[in-house]
C-alpha cells in the first residue's frame, strides 16, 4: 500500500470523486425547485450517496493513528 501525506491524500481522494463523477457514479445535480435547503439530503437516493460518503470517511482515531490532527469539535 502506498503511503501519502496529508495533502497528497487529500488529493488523490478529490481527484478520486473527479473520476466517479465523470464515470456516472453520482446522481445529477437536483433542480434548485427540488432542491430543499437546509437538508442533508432530500430523497432516498441523497440519503444513500451520503451513507456511501460517510463511509469512506475514516475516523479520528484512524486519523490520529495516520499522524493527522482531527476537526476540532463542533
Amino acid at each position: 500500500m502506498v503511503q501519502f501525506n496529508a495533502e497528497e491524500e487529500q488529493e488523490e481522494y478529490v481527484n478520486k470523486q473527479i473520476r466517479e463523477a465523470r464515470e456516472g457514479e453520482y446522481p445529477e445535480h437536483k433542480s434548485i425547485q427540488d432542491a430543499e435547503n437546509g437538508s442533508m439530503v432530500n430523497d432516498m437516493e441523497d440519503l444513500k450517496q451520503l451513507s456511501e460518503d460517510m463511509d469512506e470517511m475514516s475516523t479520528n482515531s484512524e486519523d490520529e493513528a495516520r499522524g493527522l490532527k482531527p476537526d476540532p469539535e463542533q
